[in-house]
């Protein structure tokens, strides 16, 4: 069985977080199948046995130079797209096996002396 990394969210605690409340979302995956007929009907069928899979939308907002290199490495050593890795809900604190399904985009938010970033959409798909 192989170890998975967990996502930083700098917080002062691992039960806290840094992530924007207003920036999350969860949802689940749609996995029916639909057909229509000729006649106009509509055939549903799930398109396979497991459970349906969640989808969550995060972001950071306000972190600093060295918070984003740390997350920037995190993204490098999953592969972006391909490793799963776990992320600590939130909202129930509960850990989840996860990959990124887009690559994260970082935003300079900073003015002056003060660097700051935002990483807006980070979305992740439950494995």
């Amino acid at each position: 069985m192989s170890t998975y990394p967990i996502m930083p969210n700098f917080g002062a605690s691992a039960d806290k977080t840094k992530e924007d409340s207003s920036r999350f979302k969860q949802t689940s995956v749609d996995n029916a199948v639909r057909d229509v007929t000729e006649g106009g009907y509509s055939i549903n069928r799930a398109r396979y046995k497991q459970s349906r899979k969640r989808l969550f939308d995060t972001g950071f907002t306000n972190l600093t130079d060295s918070q984003k290199k740390q997350l920037e490495n995190f993204e490098t050593s999953v592969g972006s797209t391909i490793e799963p890795f776990y992320w600590r809900n939130p909202q129930t604190k509960e850990l989840i096996l996860v990959q990124l399904r887009e690559p994260l985009i970082f935003v300079y938010v900073g003015f002056g002396n003060t660097k700051r970033w935002n990483v807006q959409d980070i979305k992740l798909k439950e494995v």
